[in-house]
């Protein structure tokens, strides 16, 4: 009897401990919740760097998993915390460097979880970015001119709030221009414009190399929030006699070859009569004809190589003279290889 006492209170014993024993739900669940997803920083300098930080709470029972995180094209992300347990709450910092950018912004971050019913979420960084110094009446300068032509452009630069605004310098880099830079007169400046304002001056001189130049302008100022401001310049020179193409190249020809020949096309300028006196190559290994297509206009020149030049490769140059005051002389490379 006692002894079927004790085997009845030991298995009543074993079914209290059994039923207190902790068990883990099978349905516990992460929940992500970013309850701010939109930071909008309203309007801020250009240059300047935002910082937007979000708050990602857990409102399920099991460890939220932030599996990875997706900024979009100008938005970096600083830090994120990548586990957050059931009830905690969490980070993601996204930055935007807004230099190059004007005017509203809108960056996202696609944010990727292991919630099984929100898998992805998305925060917006949001801000108005405008330049605390303006470029009127443009932030770009371009010149296209003729050989032997000057040319100047000239801009504004004007401050979007009332400063002590100065200018200190400006730096146009390897372009074959000079600036120089002025305070404008109350007069002379923008009306209804802040003030003051400074007038900046790019020449390009009449000796300008023929080519296409593509620098950037750095103007130095005095304030902290826009010590510099960046103007794009931009110009070609134009030759006044265009030779087309601008060097003989006669590639590889066999040594028993006949002959090696190429033409070029010389094109004047409207309006004016171009006559060439003479054309000849540096190298006896080669012939010149020239032939006007449009006289005073257009002229054909052919360059041919004798036959029975030796093996290697010859570099001269052609020389045509002409009674051009600016292109009186026009040298072009001639490369050929014999074999």
């Amino acid at each position: 009897m006692r002894r079927w006492t004790f085997c009845l209170l030991a298995t009543v014993m074993a079914g209290v401990v059994w039923a207190q024993a902790p068990t883990a739900p099978s349905d516990a669940k992460p929940v992500a919740d970013i309850p701010e997803k939109i930071k909008d920083f309203g309007v801020v300098t250009k240059g300047e760097k935002i910082r937007a930080v979000f708050e990602v709470r857990n409102t399920g029972k099991a460890t939220l998993e932030v599996t990875q995180v997706r900024p979009t094209c100008g938005c970096t992300v600083a830090e994120f915390d990548r586990t957050i347990p059931p009830g905690g709450k969490g980070k993601l910092v996204a930055e935007v460097d807004t230099t190059d950018f004007t005017g509203p912004i809108s960056k996202a971050v696609l944010v990727y979880t292991n919630d099984p019913a929100m898998p992805a979420l998305t925060v917006v960084v949001k801000a108005d970015v405008q330049a605390f110094i303006d470029v009127v009446p443009r932030g770009f300068v371009r010149l296209n001119v003729l050989q032997g032509e000057p040319a100047e452009e000239k801009v504004i630069l004007v401050p979007s709030q009332p400063v002590d605004f100065k200018v200190l310098g400006v730096d146009t880099g390897t372009a074959p221009v000079t600036a120089s830079f002025r305070k404008l007169e109350a007069g002379e400046a923008i009306p209804g414009r802040h003030q003051p304002q400074w007038e900046v001056s790019f020449k390009l001189p009449a000796n300008a190399p023929v080519g296409v130049f593509s620098q950037k302008a750095t103007v130095k100022t005095n304030l902290d929030k826009s010590p510099t401001v960046n103007i794009a310049l931009n110009g070609v020179v134009r030759a006044i006699v265009m030779v087309s193409p601008p060097t003989v190249d006669l590639g590889t020809v066999p040594n028993d070859a006949p002959v090696g020949r190429a033409l070029m096309v010389i094109n004047n300028r409207q309006n004016h009569d171009l006559q060439i006196a003479n054309a000849k190559v540096t190298s006896d290994l080669f012939t010149v004809e020239v032939t006007p297509l449009q006289p005073g206009q257009r002229y054909q020149v052919a360059v041919t190589l004798k036959a029975g030049a030796p093996k290697g490769t010859h570099k001269a140059s052609l020389v045509l003279e002409t009674n051009d005051p600016v292109s009186s002389r026009i040298e072009v490379p001639v490369n050929v290889t014999v074999q």
